[in-house]
């Protein structure tokens, strides 16, 4: 099914219109160990210059590769590059994150020792400004982003899921590849499935990823309606993955849509209290400035309504 297996590790990166970070990437990524490895681009039609840069790279670097990705998505690129690497570990990494200098090599040793089939690191979350700042902070807490593990709780353990995962390629003979109906969640589906059917992954919290956020009301926005879109299409392919994270910021939506019911018993906001309450415990609690708290109270009911709208939009589109 694979190519000669002549390498440690393949690095995949799914690259569209990048030319700003690839130099530095390429540099990273190879300053990070002395492993054995190639660097395969699966970029989607760049046009601004990005490709030229990944060529530049090449000529410099002996372990670049450059494929194209017409079907645009990281699901795409994932599976078309894993198919021709060269690697007998796969890692699937992001332009916009930064790695610590030991994450593949460590990664890697507890994949060798068979302690697990996938193995990733913890995200902590950065932005620029008191926006960014609070959206990272948001992101980071469990009345965020409910018990995202690799986002909120730094333990080694086996879990759901994780970023930046690194596998051994045996689990594609097992668990297939990447869903490509999915635009978004399609790691989260994957993972799920790797679950179900008994593949362990391991967070190392030790391996401290940085992940830089979206900086913007709007971008958040974005992010989280598309997360929340795609997410009943994951639970039809998988059905074990609902957790209650997943379901809690639609219920709160209808829940918003029901508040005229207040007119006629004021009990009805109790839950409208608790959820301001939660927001400014969780808002002061954190060593943000000021400004930053107080940007955090409009943070979470747009994370919240943003992945509750699109969860909701996506139980309709995807009820086929």
């Amino acid at each position: 099914m694979f190519n000669d297996l002549t390498l440690k590790l393949s690095v995949i990166v799914p690259a569209y219109n990048e030319v700003d970070n690839i130099g530095k990437l390429v540099q990273s990524l190879n300053g990070m160990d002395d492993l054995d490895k190639e660097i395969i681009f699966s970029d989607g039609g760049s046009s601004d210059g990005t490709r030229e840069k990944i060529a530049e790279a090449a000529e410099k670097y002996g372990n670049i590769v450059l494929v194209d990705n017409p079907g645009r998505y990281v699901s795409h690129a994932f599976n078309h590059a894993c198919k021709i690497a060269r690697g007998n570990y796969i890692a699937l990494i992001g332009a916009h994150s930064v790695y610590p200098a030991d994450y593949f090599r460590v990664c890697v040793e507890y994949l060798d020792a068979g302690l697990c089939d996938a193995a990733g690191g913890f995200l902590v979350h950065q932005g620029k400004g008191s926006t960014g700042e609070a959206i990272a902070y948001a992101m980071s807490t469990k009345f965020g982003v409910g018990d995202t593990e690799f986002r909120t709780e730094p333990e080694k353990k086996y879990v759901d899921s994780v970023a930046f995962a690194i596998y051994n390629r045996k689990v594609f003979d097992v668990a297939g590849y990447f869903d490509e109906e999915l635009v978004r969640d399609q790691d989260d589906e994957f993972h799920y499935r790797m679950n179900s059917l008994g593949l362990r992954i391991l967070m190392i919290p030790e391996l401290r990823v940085t992940y830089f956020v979206r900086n913007t009301l709007r971008g958040l926005a974005t992010q989280y309606y598309q997360y929340g879109l795609y997410k009943p299409l994951v639970f039809r392919r998988v059905a074990s993955s609902v957790r209650a994270r997943h379901l809690v910021p639609s219920l709160f939506i209808l829940y918003l849509t029901s508040l005229p019911l207040a007119f006629l018993n004021q009990i009805w906001l109790l839950p409208f209290a608790l959820y301001w309450l939660l927001a400014v415990f969780f808002s002061a609690k954190s060593s943000l400035s000021l400004a930053a708290k107080c940007i955090t109270l409009i943070i979470f009911p747009v994370l919240h309504i943003s992945y509750g709208a699109g969860f909701l939009i996506g139980l309709i589109k995807f009820r086929k």
